[in-house]
């Protein structure tokens, strides 16, 4: 009867081992190798989610990894560095990890060569990064220190702001605390929105980048804020209309600091 019971044991123990074995573990997850990318020939056909493509956005195609997962991925042969959101399945050769959109390849700057050596991280690194603009290569994933700005607040919990008529007709977003007076020659950071989950960051970053703006990430403890760099004072009303015209309602601005040419 003993050894019966021992017997049955160890083969429960055997079946929860091999059902954690089967579980997909993703936290932490890291992986090194070849990644390539595909572009815009493929744009409106569904992937594998069921998510139509489009080369303009933040995506990837991975053999196994769920869907929604959010990678980072680095390039280690100048260690530029994207963020994508999982949404189809590949790489169709097997020597491949990864497969990126036409848009994370030109942060990667791998359009030329069509592939390069990367990592891949399911964790986004603890330092700040940013998408900031560049005279050779706009939105290249960097790292910066970010100096302390308002408080996060949650866009969903944002009240409407008071009408406000603008030139281009749409209700503009209101400017916290409130828009600069013109002709100051000085520049501004706007924060449009700041989340707790990275993929509501990155999709307001698309939505964003389809209204002809360009944003950037910024990482403050928990939150992933969305923000819009180097404005000019004269230019934050018009970047206010098209927030309003993209459906935003309030947004947070500070000052950028001076940087001294000494």
């Amino acid at each position: 009867m003993k050894r019966i019971i021992a017997l049955m044991i160890t083969g429960l123990g055997c079946a929860f081992l091999c059902i954690a074995q089967t579980q997909p573990v993703t936290n932490g997850y890291r992986q090194e190798g070849i990644a390539s990318y595909y572009g815009d020939e493929y744009d409106g056909l569904n992937t594998a989610s069921g998510e139509k493509y489009d080369s303009t956005k933040f995506t990837a195609a991975h053999p196994t990894l769920p869907f929604g997962t959010i990678l980072t991925v680095t390039n280690t042969q100048n260690n530029k560095q994207v963020i994508v959101r999982v949404n189809d399945r590949g790489p169709s050769k097997p020597v491949r990890i990864i497969d990126v959109s036409k848009a994370a390849a030109e942060q990667l700057d791998m359009l030329i060569t069509g592939t390069a050596p990367v990592i891949i991280e399911e964790k986004i690194p603890s330092s700040t990064v940013t998408f900031l603009p560049s005279p050779t290569s706009p939105g290249i994933l960097q790292s910066q220190t970010i100096p302390p700005g308002p408080q996060n607040t949650p866009s969903e919990n944002l009240a409407p702001p008071p009408y406000v008529p603008t030139r281009s007709g749409y209700i503009a977003a209101e400017i916290k605390p409130s828009i600069p007076p013109p002709g100051t020659g000085k520049r501004y950071r706007i924060q449009v929105g700041a989340y707790k989950i990275v993929r509501n960051a990155m999709d307001v970053f698309d939505k964003l980048k389809n209204t002809g703006l360009n944003p950037a990430y910024e990482r403050n403890g928990d939150y992933y804020r969305v923000v819009l760099a180097g404005i000019n004072a004269d230019d934050v009303q018009l970047v206010a209309e098209k927030l309003g015209s993209a459906g935003f309602r309030e947004a947070l601005i500070r000052e950028e600091p001076t940087v001294s040419n000494e």
